[in-house]
């Protein structure tokens, strides 16, 4: 029993020095860490707050993506849409480009394809086309879609139709108006002039050039020698631009096709015969041509004269 009692007693001092141990550590422990926490307070109080001000923020930002999330999901069961665009009735003139804008809300992951009405024919899907000519293009702003057709043509113009590959598909039609200037030589086809006379070609344009005034005129192939003394080249810009060529003095050698170029425009032409002499028996039956000498209306009128004289 006094073995026991002495065990007892052993025990019983070292359960107490363990509790004590551990109440000690922790007591260290906590005490080294409330330490280092106040010194830090104490050191960088601006950190701290900064952690607390992140604290706060954390909550806040899950609540703002859950709101976008659930925006973006309304959005895709809205599904795709258009908006107006600033018009659908296109007009430029020959030779300018053409762009036409197709505006697209909620796209998502569909794909906006333009198509040539007259032909149905695919021009893009997206921002790749599928067309052989390096005129057409396709530009992707935020949520337009511009087709775009530089040096346009008469043959461009026609009926667009923008389309999303929805189920049925959203179809936006749009129209092209391309407005080309034409000449008109006043007069004939065919146009006689005595040598040494003037020839006087006046050409008319009604629809306006892509670039005001710039009429070119030509003799076959070759543009005429404006620097020539003999020739003279006016032109006038108003509601309707005209342009007049004069030649003076004419030669054989001014014969020739003679073409009117409106820029970007139609041409038109006339042939001018440089003759000397009676006209040719053709003129005298009324063809289309016209026949430019005052020298001979005397006679002619002297023999109706005659010819009346004997009838009566």
């Amino acid at each position: 029993m006094d073995g026991l009692r002495g065990s007892g007693t052993f025990i019983a001092c070292i359960i107490p020095a363990c509790c004590l141990a551990v109440v000690l550590s922790v007591a260290v422990v906590g005490g080294s860490e409330t330490t280092h926490a106040t010194q830090t307070d104490q050191a960088n109080p601006r950190e701290l707050q900064n952690v607390i001000h992140n604290l706060k923020q954390e909550p806040g930002t899950g609540t703002s993506d859950g709101s976008a999330n659930e925006n973006n999901d309304e959005r895709e069961r809205e599904g795709p849409s258009f908006l107006e665009p600033p018009t659908r009735h296109v007009t430029v003139r020959a030779g300018q480009t053409a762009a036409l804008t197709c505006i697209v809300k909620h796209l998502a992951n569909r794909q906006v394809s333009w198509i040539r009405g007259r032909d149905l024919h695919v021009l893009s899907s997206g921002q790749v086309t599928f067309s052989s000519d390096s005129r057409v293009s396709v530009t992707h702003l935020k949520d337009s879609w511009t087709l775009t057709i530089r040096y346009s043509q008469p043959r461009d113009a026609g009926s667009y139709s923008c389309q999303v590959n929805t189920q049925p598909p959203l179809a936006s039609w749009y129209n092209l108006t391309v407005v080309e200037a034409r000449a008109n030589i006043l007069g004939k086809e065919t146009m006689y002039v005595q040598m040494g006379s003037t020839v006087s070609l006046e050409c008319v344009i009604k629809e306006e050039l892509v670039i005001p005034g710039l009429v070119l005129w030509y003799q076959g192939d070759r543009l005429v020698d404006r620097d020539s003394g003999r020739v003279k080249v006016v032109t006038i810009v108003g509601n309707v631009t005209t342009s007049t060529l004069t030649v003076a003095g004419a030669t054989r050698h001014d014969s020739g096709n003679y073409s009117c170029w409106p820029s970007a425009g139609r041409p038109d032409n006339v042939i001018v015969h440089v003759i000397q002499g009676d006209p040719p028996a053709a003129m005298q039956h009324g063809n289309s041509a016209t026949w430019v000498s005052t020298v001979l209306l005397v006679p002619v009128a002297s023999l109706l004269t005659l010819l009346l004289l004997l009838l009566t």
